[in-house]
């Protein structure tokens, strides 16, 4: 998994719940090529909080911990 930036990360949540994508379900179900409003980097950054929400692992991603 990526590390990213406390301000991508915060920019890139901000314009999730800009979006109305504002709940676990909503993350679950996100798809790359329905992402066209955001740049690649928020792209990969939704992709890896998605997954990390699908696994229950949300601290871990946000402090950038690498899965063993």
């Amino acid at each position: 998994m990526a590390q990213y930036t406390l301000t991508q990360s915060v920019k890139t949540l901000e314009k999730l719940f800009e979006n109305n994508i504002d709940t676990e379900q909503k993350i679950k179900t996100l798809k790359w090529e329905n992402l066209k409003q955001f740049s690649p980097i928020e792209k990969s950054f939704i992709m890896d909080l998605k997954e990390a929400v699908a696994k229950r692992k949300i601290i871990e991603f946000l402090a950038g911990k690498e899965e063993n």
